[in-house]
């Protein structure tokens, strides 16, 4: 595969776990399926998972490292986390410690081509963290599980090409949730929580405002927001403030197909 792009396997409350790729360097964010369905979505894409350079975990929960137990097992693939979050993760999966490679949040570093920028980001887990990625003039920013976005992260994600962002509740669907209990629903409105629709749609704006040409809406709750529900409301607001981008939602299962980065065109398109 010698394009730049992204694919979402998993995006959700359920399980998370995505794909970016450049040229000869692929990277698995999270790992929140099993390995079963990560080698059917891989395989789909005529990829295997020992072509797998790296796995970039943003913290310990676990939608986000479900299938980790297994997958350090199998594979001697490394994988990379604050040293936050490879404590909390080594108490549930001491055998992963030969795969784990530990950073601090805001350190960067290179897998292969590819420079990984992290920062910290605001949610009840120990020192999660968000990337952005940077590949041939191409920066892609990852920003989920956050319950605010701070100054210094939406600064960092305006300087990129393509965002993936939070978009996980719809404020009025999670209070008239019968099923949640009380403290539950604080917890995911509170600073340490997930962003609601509201809150992504205010910084997509400002992102788009700053040239981000592309947006996925990713982590949706299947139980306190809509795909189209999401989508709407942030069209809704680019189009109040004059402004346009490509939106795309990551389904809670695998995206239909990738989407690719054309350089020449400098922005980006969804290909077959």
């Amino acid at each position: 595969m010698n394009k730049i792009g992204y694919f979402s396997i998993a995006s959700g409350s359920s399980g998370n776990c995505s794909l970016f790729f450049c040229g000869d360097t692929i990277i698995l964010i999270d790992m929140g399926v099993s390995v079963r369905k990560l080698n059917n979505s891989l395989s789909s894409l005529g990829l295997t998972v020992d072509m797998l350079d790296a796995v970039l975990i943003t913290h310990e929960h676990t939608d986000h490292i479900k299938g980790l137990s297994t997958f350090a097992k199998k594979y001697n693939i490394p994988v990379f986390m604050t040293k936050g979050t490879a404590h909390a993760v080594l108490q549930k999966i001491p055998h992963a410690k030969d795969i784990i490679h530990t950073f601090i949040g805001c350190e960067s570093f290179f897998i292969k081509s590819v420079q990984v920028k992290s920062f910290l980001t605001p949610h009840d887990a120990n020192e999660s963290v968000g990337f952005i990625l940077n590949c041939k003039e191409i920066n892609f920013g990852f920003a989920t599980d956050l319950g605010f976005i701070p100054l210094n992260v939406k600064n960092m994600l305006s300087k990129c090409d393509f965002v993936v962002i939070e978009a996980n509740h719809d404020i009025d669907m999670l209070k008239n949730n019968e099923i949640y209990p009380y403290k539950l629903k604080q917890r995911v409105l509170g600073n340490y929580g997930h962003l609601s629709n509201v809150a992504c749609a205010e910084c997509v704006v400002d992102l788009v405002k700053n040239g981000v040409n592309t947006i996925v809406l990713a982590h949706l709750s299947e139980k306190n927001n809509t795909p189209v529900k999401a989508a709407r409301y942030i069209n809704q607001m680019l189009f109040i403030a004059g402004l346009k981008c490509d939106l795309f939602v990551a389904p809670v299962n695998e995206m239909e197909k990738p989407i690719f980065f054309e350089m020449e065109m400098d922005k980006c398109l969804a290909l077959g």
